[in-house]
């Protein structure tokens, strides 16, 4: 990192910490009142959002090809949430009425998420051989079921069970953590695809998007419970979460600082073979324990175990191909560099 980039870094995080500590310390201490206190609340969140929509969209600007297509996405994604968090903000603040469940907010944080998952997908860093590609969307599905599975099996599964989760709202709640789990997933995979000095922006975003992940599955246990409202500290986690975004838009390297892997023919490394499978052994390992203790899986857990399995299948069978084109491709190599070593005296002695 030159001195210029270090010094934008820091000022960067200077601002963003400094914005949050005050919404901290705001909605933690309610300066002026409970109505003062919910105005800085939404307000807060919604401005956040809109800086980091507002950054993303110029890092596009600045930026060529793929990863003008990576930012420009995000900042729509991050539009959406802007839009969705001013809706909030009017159903708090005008109508003086709690949020529904589902709401027309929910539009907006909802439509983010397959927007985001995009900008994912088409960063540079996933955009290696075609059978590379398919196994990192796998990779990421792997990690995101199984996690779901261990989410669904230790907390959202009970709380289905013993809570009213069949209904829309329900369907909404979870579909909250769930696609965090999804973007995380992905967000692992670029940076695990990137080289050293060019995953700093994306550190920020991954921050951005794990917070973000916390916030919302902390929200749904809370609505569930039926122990949130505007106002709470819980808000400062997706304030947090769109300040760090906004850092990584912000601070993203330019074009020629952030490259992606320059061997895409080299062989899959021993951790991101591996990674997967832990995240899946922890699953199952789960599930292994909630039947030792008498707990029957339901027919979710089933749905969800049986996918695991095929995605698993999946992957292995990418992975074997993956193998052979290696094969061919360093055999293809050796075989030219045999005919050219033969063919170079005979070069010579027609010289002479």
């Amino acid at each position: 990192m030159d001195l210029a980039t270090g010094i934008r870094v820091r000022w960067a995080l200077a601002a963003a910490g400094l914005a949050a500590g005050v919404c901290a310390l705001w909605i933690g201490l309610r300066f002026f009142g409970a109505e003062a206190t919910l105005y800085v609340d939404d307000l807060s969140t919604a401005l956040a959002a809109g800086a980091a929509a507002a950054l993303c969209l110029r890092a596009a600007r600045r930026h060529g090809g793929r990863l003008r297509l990576f930012w420009g996405l995000l900042g729509w994604a991050c539009a959406a949430w802007t839009l969705a968090e001013t809706l909030w903000a009017v159903y708090d603040l005008v109508l003086n009425e709690p949020v529904p469940v589902p709401s027309w907010a929910d539009v907006g944080y909802l439509s983010a998420i397959p927007v985001t998952v995009a900008a994912l997908l088409v960063h540079p860093a996933m955009h290696d051989s075609a059978i590379r590609r398919a196994r990192a969307t796998i990779d990421g599905l792997v990690m995101a079921t199984a996690v779901a599975f261990l989410g669904w099996t230790v907390v959202l599964g009970p709380l289905w069970r013993h809570s009213d989760l069949s209904t829309i709202g329900g369907v909404v709640d979870v579909a909250y953590p769930f696609g965090d789990i999804v973007m995380l997933a992905l967000v692992v995979l670029i940076l695990r695809a990137l080289e050293p000095r060019g995953r700093q922006a994306l550190w920020f975003v991954l921050g951005g998007i794990l917070v973000m992940a916390i916030s919302d599955s902390t929200y749904t246990y809370m609505t569930e419970v039926k122990n949130y409202a505007s106002g709470n500290m819980l808000d400062e986690g997706w304030i947090v979460a769109y300040l760090l975004v906004a850092v990584g838009a912000y601070c993203g390297t330019r074009p020629e600082e952030l490259p992606a892997r320059a061997a895409p023919d080299e062989p899959p490394s021993v951790v991101s073979l591996v990674v997967p499978y832990v995240v899946v052994l922890l699953a199952l390992g789960a599930a292994a324990v909630e039947i030792e203790l008498g707990r029957h899986l339901t027919r979710v857990d089933w749905y969800m175990a049986m996918a695991l399995v095929l995605l698993v299948l999946g992957r292995q069978a990418l992975l074997v191909m993956d193998s052979m084109r290696l094969s061919r491709a360093h055999a293809g190599v050796t075989a030219y560099a045999t005919l050219a070593g033969m063919a170079a005296p005979d070069a010579g002695h027609r010289s002479r």
